[in-house]
C-alpha cells in the first residue's frame, strides 16, 4: 500500500508534479480526442476528393447525346431488364463499371437525369450488373439542382442506410448542354466507427498509462524531485533539444515529399490516357529516389520508370532534376521519340551536376525505362538505360533490353541511345518498372527476388485485370518481404492495349 504523509502535498514541489500531471492528462485527451477528429476530416476531405475525380473522369468518357438518348427512350421504369438489352446502355454501364471496378468502389456509381416536367431525378444507367432506368431517386440532395450544371462534393449527411460522402459531375453533350450527371457515394460509415473505437481505446490507454505513472512516481517523488532534480533537468533538457531537431529533420523530409508527390502526374490523370494500366508505387523511406514520369502527347503519351541513384534524400532530390529536366525535353521541346529524349536527357543531367568525366568526380545519375505510346499508328516506342521492357503478346513474353549505360555518370562509355519500335494489337501489355521490386531480400533463405522470379510471376497474373495485378504484385513482394527491411525504392508500371 502506497503511504504518503499529508505535509508532502503541501511542498510547492508536490503542488506543482500534481498540476503539471493534471495539465498534460487534460492536453493528452484533448490531443487524442483533436487528432482523431483532425483524421476523421483529413479522410473526408481526401475521400471527397478522390471521389470528386472519379465522376469527372467517368463524365468525360460518356457521351451527353448518349444519355439523352436514353432518357428520351424508356421513359418508365422497368423498360431494360439486362445491361446487354440496349447497345447504348451497355456502352455507358461498360464505362460505369470499369470504374467503379477500377477504384474498388463498394458502392455504385449511377447516371442522373433531371426531368424540368415535375423536377424529379430518375436514375439512368449504375455500375450494377442490374439495371433500374428510370427509377426515382428519392430525396435528391438540393446540391443536385443548385449544382446540376457545374458539379460539386457533398459532405458527411446521414440517411437509413448510413453515412455517406457524395460526388457529382455533369454530363455534357456536343453543344456543351448538360444531359444529365454522374453520382459517386462512399459509405463512410465504417470509418467513423473504426475511429471511434480508435479514439475509445486510445483514451483508455491515456487514463491506465498516467494512472500507472502517478502511483509509480508518487512513490519515488522526493527522490526525483530532490536527489535527481539536478540530472533530470540535464535529461529533459537534452531529450528535448533531441527531440525538436528530429522533429525538425521529420518535419522537412515530410514537407519534401509533398512536394515530390506534388510533380508527379496524378494516378487519374495517367489512367485517362491509358484506360488499362496500374502504377505500383512503394518508396522505401518518406520520400524516394524511384519516380514516375507522365506526359500526354498529340497521339497518345509517353511514360517513364525512372530509379535515380540512392533513395530518401538524396534520391529524392535526384529526381526533381529529373523530372524538370524531362518536362523541359517533353513539354517545351516536344520531343517525341524515346532514344532521342535520353540522349537529351543525359546532356542535362551531365550539365547540371556538372560532370566533365574528369577522374574522381561524382557519378550520379539515374536508369530509366521510357515508352511512347502512338495510337493513330498503332506503335510503341522504347528506350531503356539499363532498365528493359517486358513485352507480353498471346502468353508470351518477350524482352526488349535497354542500353548498358546510364543517364549521367561522364566517365563512362557510352553511344546514343537504341529507339525501339513496336507494333501492338489488342491485348498486348507491357511492363516497365525499377530495381527494387527484383532486389528486395525475403524468402525463406533471405535471397534476392531475382529478375526470373518476377518474369514468373508477371506471365502467371498477366491475363488478370491490371487492377489485379498491382494487388497481387504487391501483395507477392511483401510476403517474400517478411522481416526483412525494404532495401530499395520499388516501382512497377503495367499498361494493357
Amino acid at each position: 500500500m502506497i503511504k504518503i504523509r499529508i505535509a508532502d502535498w503541501k511542498k510547492p514541489s508536490t503542488k506543482i508534479v500534481v498540476v503539471v500531471f493534471s495539465a498534460l492528462f487534460i492536453l493528452s485527451g484533448y490531443f487524442i480526442i483533436y487528432i482523431n477528429f483532425n483524421f476523421i476530416n483529413l479522410a473526408e476531405t481526401k475521400t471527397l476528393d478522390r471521389l470528386q475525380a472519379i465522376s469527372k473522369t467517368v463524365a468525360m468518357q460518356i457521351h451527353g447525346e448518349d444519355h439523352l438518348y436514353l432518357t428520351r427512350k424508356y421513359t418508365k421504369p422497368g423498360q431494360i431488364t439486362s445491361n446487354e438489352q440496349d447497345s447504348i446502355y451497355y456502352k455507358i454501364w461498360n464505362v460505369l463499371h470499369h470504374a467503379a471496378t477500377t477504384n474498388h468502389m463498394k458502392a455504385e456509381i449511377a447516371t442522373l437525369y433531371l426531368d424540368k416536367k415535375d423536377n424529379q431525378f430518375y436514375y439512368i444507367a449504375n455500375s450494377l450488373d442490374s439495371p433500374y432506368v428510370r427509377d426515382l431517386y428519392k430525396n435528391a440532395h438540393h446540391e443536385f439542382r443548385e449544382d446540376y450544371q457545374t458539379g460539386n462534393v457533398i459532405p458527411q449527411y446521414e440517411d437509413e442506410f448510413g453515412t455517406w460522402l457524395t460526388a457529382f459531375s455533369p454530363l455534357h453533350d456536343s453543344t456543351g448542354k448538360v444531359a444529365g450527371i454522374v453520382e459517386v457515394d462512399e459509405d463512410f460509415s465504417e470509418f467513423i466507427r473504426d475511429a471511434r473505437k480508435g479514439l475509445y481505446k486510445n483514451l483508455l490507454l491515456s487514463i491506465g498509462m498516467f494512472c500507472i505513472t502517478v502511483i509509480v512516481l508518487l512513490r519515488y517523488i522526493r527522490v526525483i524531485l530532490v536527489a535527481e532534480e539536478e540530472s533530470k533537468k540535464l535529461i529533459e533538457a537534452s531529450n528535448l533539444i533531441i527531440s525538436q531537431k528530429n522533429k525538425d529533420i521529420l518535419d522537412s523530409i515530410n514537407y519534401a515529399r509533398r512536394i515530390q508527390m506534388a510533380i508527379l502526374a496524378p494516378k487519374e490523370e495517367v489512367y485517362s490516357v491509358f484506360k488499362d494500366a496500374f502504377i505500383l508505387y512503394k518508396p522505401k523511406d518518406i520520400v524516394s529516389g524511384d519516380f514516375y514520369y507522365f506526359t500526354k502527347t498529340e497521339v497518345g503519351g509517353i511514360i517513364a520508370a525512372v530509379d535515380c541513384t540512392g533513395h530518401g534524400v538524396p534520391g529524392a532530390l535526384m529526381s526533381m532534376v529529373g523530372n524538370d529536366a524531362l518536362n523541359h525535353i517533353t513539354r517545351e521541346r516536344k520531343i517525341r521519340i524515346p532514344g532521342t529524349i535520353l540522349d537529351l536527357l543525359h546532356e542535362s543531367i551531365t550539365h547540371i551536376l556538372k560532370q566533365e568525366g574528369k577522374q574522381g568526380e561524382q557519378k550520379d545519375g539515374m536508369d530509366i525505362a521510357m515508352l511512347h505510346f502512338d495510337w493513330n499508328r498503332k506503335i510503341v516506342q522504347f528506350a531503356g538505360a539499363y532498365r528493359p521492357l517486358y513485352f507480353v503478346s498471346n502468353g508470351k513474353l518477350r524482352e526488349f533490353k535497354a542500353n548498358k549505360f546510364p543517364i549521367g555518370n561522364a566517365q563512362q562509355e557510352r553511344g546514343i541511345f537504341t529507339n525501339h519500335e513496336i507494333d501492338f494489337v489488342k491485348g498486348d501489355t507491357f511492363y516497365i518498372f525499377t530495381d527494387g521490386y527484383a532486389d528486395q531480400f525475403g524468402g525463406d533463405h533471405g535471397k534476392k527476388f531475382m529478375m526470373r522470379r518476377f518474369q514468373e510471376l508477371i506471365l502467371q497474373i498477366n491475363e488478370k485485370s491490371m487492377s489485379e495485378q498491382e494487388r497481387i504484385l504487391n501483395e507477392s513482394i511483401e510476403a517474400w518481404k517478411k522481416d526483412h527491411e525494404q532495401v530499395d525504392d520499388i516501382l512497377v508500371i503495367g499498361i494493357r492495349m
